[in-house]
């Protein structure tokens, strides 16, 4: 956990200050800017390092919230640069300007090639999501919104709206139950829904600037353990992406 003495000093300063988002500013997505090991460089597990961001309440994003951290990298010499999933930070402290968190690599994520440092790092993206239960928007085993659907779809609309992205990324996520194949599909199709409702319902969302994705089962929150947490793993995520 971050000692008080540390809260205390991030209360008085801002590592980076941020600026209110604007329609007609480029998006700048949050990054790591600096990283404290409780002993120093390199030691010391995920769990206790904490991670400075360079935005906070401004840009939306709040102590409890969960986000997406991604690395920029080059797949070969003149290849253009990825954005790879490499875990998730769960805000503990957000301030006007700045916030901490505690960073979760994801194992799957990290078996990849281009991945060399096996934890976050400083100028790592950290990238804000809003998720949604799948439940509220889709009967079991359905692809197809409910009628109910449309008040969480509005939220959907409202936080794209406050980050004001040349991008968007919906992605659907799936519990473990059932055959793996089918789960994929099932995320595929529910992630498409949504982007299809977005783009229809509301004039700012273009055909362009939003994407739809599916992971299935690949890319749980929580084991797969309990009632409990398959539900937590049954989401819809929206993503700033650019």
């Amino acid at each position: 956990m971050v000692r008080a003495t540390r809260l205390s000093f991030v209360l008085l300063i801002n590592i980076v200050l941020g600026s209110v988002s604007s329609s007609y500013a480029a998006f700048d997505p949050p990054r790591i800017s600096y990283v404290v090991n409780p002993d120093g460089a390199g030691t010391g597990s995920d769990s206790e390092r904490t991670y400075y961001i360079t935005k906070g309440v401004e840009s939306s994003i709040n102590k409890g919230d969960l986000l997406n951290v991604y690395r920029e990298k080059k797949a070969g010499r003149g290849a253009p640069v990825v954005k790879v999933f490499i875990g998730t930070m769960v805000i503990v402290l957000s301030q006007h300007g700045s916030s901490l968190g505690h960073f979760t690599a994801n194992k799957e994520a990290m078996a990849n090639p281009l991945i060399r440092h096996q934890t976050a790092m400083k100028s790592d993206i950290v990238m804000p999501i809003l998720i949604i239960d799948a439940s509220v928007l889709f009967d079991p085993g359905k692809m197809s919104l409910t009628p109910n659907a449309a008040q969480e779809l509005n939220k959907m609309s409202n936080f794209v709206k406050n980050f004001s992205p040349s991008k968007l990324i919906i992605e659907g996520h799936t519990d473990s139950d059932g055959e793996a194949k089918l789960n994929q599909t099932l995320s595929e199709d529910r992630a498409e829904a949504v982007r299809q409702y977005l783009v229809v319902t509301f004039d700012f969302i273009t055909p362009a600037m939003i994407e739809s994705r599916g992971y299935g089962e690949e890319r749980p929150v929580v084991p797969n353990d309990s009632p409990e947490n398959k539900t937590l793993n049954r989401r819809i995520e929206v993503i700033v992406w650019e």
